[in-house]
């Protein structure tokens, strides 16, 4: 009974102090205000999750912050046209949670949509100060021009997202292949083909149709992530999944007019023409893609398939039997060239990103400030990474091998459902995926983070980074709106190219086509481009 009363008068309390100041309590302690008060929160909806508002998550930490959240909630397919919308209303909320373009933050401060976080930081901020102290590289990444910070960093650990081109294979049937040519997983351009063209001639799912499986496929969405054909690229030489780099010499430049690109993509022709390589690629969505491969372990079709890291091979299945899971696909290791290097292209496995935002119409902005700083607390990335409170959403098990190889591991209570119902760490803003919590994930786990982080450190070793920066202040209207257009037109070019390459619309093989593809880059003003990209990212 007494639960009850104190409930309604909390309830109460609320309702009549609406959005009225609340004193903040010192720094580091919960809940973060004297008073219940409330903040508007814009921010878009993860595919995985519902909303917002019934969230377990919101739930947990209003109870732990004393801040209920009114959020103003958009579908995420939405998410750029809305925010803009919301921008033009100029009724904004007290905080946008939402990815921003670093180079946007200035003149949003400029409109006045948006207020600097220095002093903010300084005087109502534990975790977040701490971690721009502990990492200048950090802070100085956020900074701008200026000196000051409009944004919330996201500081992820990312040792899989880091390197997009990695080749998926089907378990059972990469273990038939070895068993039955007593080879071993390829790593190689002809091993690959090896592999695949058994896929191609046995009949693997065994259902007496020779016919009906994809040896390799992929999907074009998110960024060239899911094409395969990068894969191969960085066999003969050095290709990040958008193409350019930045040169020992400090310039912007790309390896697409080179003779190892060539024969890269004459291998990929090459293998199209045999059949291994789904024409879907270029064309099919990740939807129609993982309904593909999101099936049972009696109707497997894909043998292998392109993607960044398990999450995107398939879409878990919860209570259907004998359900193929992500641990049911093996990674390949990066494919080693002629000369017997093996190099990949990505980006560091630390990366920076701007992550929101409060507004010039939050009348508390301090306790927004408060309520941000504990997301990056200890006791909250622990909550969002683990998947809720311990005891409850996970558990430390002896005798269990972690992935950085101790006999203890944090193990999952949670089915997927469940899991849905907890924050996406990297949907609000914080230090997400620090090694040390990855490291501390059971190696069996069928979860997809620790299946990530081994695929990702295997990946590491052969990792050579692009240079180009994730977050850059170029303040030349001029330079940022030519980079854009020039960016799209190179990239989308380029892409194409790709594509009728391997293919055979346009006949990699035939001397005068490869020249009227360089011709037409150098027309494009190639080098002009290179030009203005370094400019655009250093400035």
């Amino acid at each position: 009974m007494l639960r009850k009363i104190s409930a309604l008068l909390l309830s109460l309390v609320i309702l009549l102090c609406g959005t009225a100041l609340a004193e903040v309590t010192p720094n580091g302690e919960f809940p973060v205000v004297d008073t219940p008060t409330e903040i508007t929160i814009w921010t878009s909806i993860p595919g995985t999750q519902t909303d917002y508002t019934n969230n377990a998550t919101t739930k947990y930490y209003e109870e732990k912050t004393g801040v209920h959240v009114n959020w103003i909630e958009v579908a995420d397919a939405e998410k750029a046209t809305l925010f803009n919308t919301s921008l033009a209303s100029a009724s904004y909320p007290d905080y946008y949670m939402t990815g921003v373009n670093s180079t946007d933050l200035i003149s949003y401060y400029e409109d006045g949509v948006i207020i600097p976080l220095n002093d903010l930081i300084d005087q109502y901020s534990v975790y977040l100060k701490q971690l721009l102290d502990e990492n200048p590289s950090v802070r100085e990444a956020i900074t701008a021009p200026d000196g000051n910070i409009y944004s919330f960093p996201m500081v992820n650990y990312i040792p899989a997202g880091n390197v997009n081109a990695k080749i998926y294979v089907y378990k059972e049937w990469l273990q038939k292949y070895a068993e039955d040519t007593g080879k071993a997983k390829p790593n190689t351009a002809e091993g690959l083909e090896e592999m695949l063209l058994y896929f191609r001639d046995h009949d693997m799912n065994g259902n007496g149709d020779p016919s009906d499986e994809i040896a390799l496929t992929g999907h074009y969405q998110y960024n060239n992530t899911g094409i395969p054909v990068f894969y191969m690229l960085n066999g003969f030489c050095y290709v990040p999944n958008d193409y350019f780099f930045v040169g020992d010499d400090g310039r912007v430049c790309s390896n697409v007019k080179t003779d190892e690109f060539r024969e890269g993509l004459r291998y990929a022709n090459k293998l199209f023409n045999e059949g291994l390589i789904d024409e879907g690629i270029f064309v099919q969505s990740l939807t129609t893609f993982r309904s593909l491969t999101t099936t049972t372990k009696d109707k497997v079709t894909v043998a292998a398939c392109a993607a960044p890291y398990p999450f995107r091979v398939l879409t878990m299945q919860t209570g259907v039997d004998n359900a193929v899971e992500w641990k049911d696909y093996e990674v390949l290791e990066p494919m080693q060239r002629a000369d017997g290097t093996t190099v990949v292209a990505g980006i560091s496995t630390v990366y920076v990103t701007t992550f929101g935002m409060i507004t010039t119409a939050c009348k508390n902005p301090e306790v927004v400030m408060r309520w941000v700083d504990s997301i990056y607390s200890p006791e909250m990335r622990e909550y969002l990474i683990y998947g809720g409170e311990e005891g409850k959403g996970w558990e430390w098990k002896d005798g269990v091998k972690s992935i950085a190889g101790a006999d203890r591991a944090v193990v999952s209570l949670l089915d997927v459902t469940e899991r849905n119902a907890i924050w996406l760490p990297d949907w609000v803003g914080s230090w997400v995926t620090e090694e040390m919590y990855c490291n501390n994930a059971a190696e069996s786990d069928s979860a997809e983070a620790p299946l990530r982080v081994a695929d990702g450190k295997l990946y590491d070793k052969y990792l050579k980074e692009t240079g180009i920066p994730r977050i850059n202040w170029c303040t030349d209207q001029d330079t940022t709106v030519e980079f854009g257009e020039l960016n799209t037109l190179f990239v989308d070019y380029l892409n194409t190219a790709i594509s009728e390459f391997t293919l055979g619309t346009r006949d990699i093989n035939d001397d005068n086509v490869w020249q009227e593809y360089l011709n037409t880059l150098d027309a494009m003003g190639y080098d002009h481009y290179c030009d203005v990209a370094t400019s655009y990212y250093f400035q």
